[in-house]
């Protein structure tokens, strides 16, 4: 039903807060496994390589194009992050997802946390 002024109301689109917590999660996880020792140190390098060309003056699209320039920064950041992600090793990975899983802080004096290992046992 239209408004008596005859003006319609428009929506803000407001940013989604599930993909926000993805981005903090995901920068979390690369801060902890880039000073876990399980992590290789190839991959730990790529973290280092992509900072250094956001921040770089040189770039293959000049930062000068308004969005071109600011686009090709941040597929990098993006790729740069998913290969480092990928290239560590999967358990480490993993593990930090779990822990990173709830969104808050994780000590291993948690009262909540429960660390221990499993066997599954077949009963035929």
């Amino acid at each position: 039903m239209a408004e008596p002024t005859g003006k319609t109301k428009t929506a803000v689109k407001q940013p989604d807060p599930s993909v926000l917590a993805e981005i903090w999660r995901s920068l979390q996880l690369v801060w902890y496994l880039m000073f876990d020792p399980r992590v290789p140190f190839l991959p730990k390098l790529i973290v280092p390589a992509v900072i250094l060309y956001i921040l770089s003056p040189l770039d293959v699209v000049p930062d000068v194009l308004l969005v071109l320039g600011q686009l090709d920064d941040l597929a990098l950041l993006f790729f740069g992050t998913k290969l480092f992600i990928q290239l560590a090793p999967p358990d480490v990975v993993m593990e930090y997802r779990r822990r990173l899983g709830g969104g808050r802080e994780f000590t291993s004096d948690d009262p909540n946390t429960v660390e221990g290992t499993y066997r599954v046992v077949d009963d035929r």
